[in-house]
């Protein structure tokens, strides 16, 4: 990825973008490694697209990338300066078909997103705020793990993350309202799924 995206339209065509071709599967770290380690909006956005999306299905997938989104959201209260990222889950390889499936998926969704997004009420995104975003995100990433052993547990707080992730790529403090929102219902649904699991 060559530039920082500002759509979700960007982002999942700059994830395409670094998928390999001549490969059946390619590991999470590389597609990581392209946003940056201080693009905090794209590395938020990607882990919790991947436990919601159709790669969701793969075995440990949801549990892993709830782990990493609880890395991250940790490191960017304490450390945003620089991100690290665990080698073992940097190493989890992801089948190229399935993910570019799941993008293509998503990618009529992601253009009506766009048309609806824009920079507005920035003043959420920056400190202390996104501090607060970072706590939240940490919240629900913590909740995916035990939600991963129920059908399409971890769905809802993924979806919150990504979220999230989206209105710091596209600086929307509308879209931190919307996530905040999803946050309170994600919690709730939760709270009723692992009472009667």
């Amino acid at each position: 990825m060559t530039k920082q995206p500002h759509t979700l339209t960007g982002l999942l065509d700059g994830i395409t973008e670094d998928a390999p071709e001549d490969q059946d599967s390619f590991y999470l770290g590389a597609i990581l490694d392209s946003f940056g380690s201080r693009s905090h909006g794209p590395l938020l956005f990607f882990p919790a697209f991947l436990a919601t999306a159709p790669t969701g299905a793969i075995p440990g997938m949801s549990i892993g990338m709830g782990v990493l989104l609880i890395i991250l959201s940790v490191q960017m209260i304490f450390s945003p300066s620089k991100l690290w990222m665990p080698k073992r889950i940097t190493q989890i390889s992801i089948p190229c078909a399935r993910l570019k499936k799941a993008l293509d998926i998503s990618r009529p969704a992601a253009r009506v997103i766009d048309r609806l997004s824009m920079p507005r009420l920035t003043w959420l995104v920056e400190t202390p705020f996104n501090y607060g975003v970072a706590v939240l995100c940490c919240g629900l990433a913590v909740t995916m793990i035990p939600l991963s052993l129920i059908p399409f547990g971890s769905t809802l707080p993924g979806l919150a993350v990504a979220c999230f992730g989206l209105s710091l790529v596209t600086r929307d403090g509308v879209a931190i309202l919307f996530a905040t929102v999803l946050t309170v219902v994600a919690a709730g649904v939760g709270y009723e799924l692992l009472v009667g699991f």
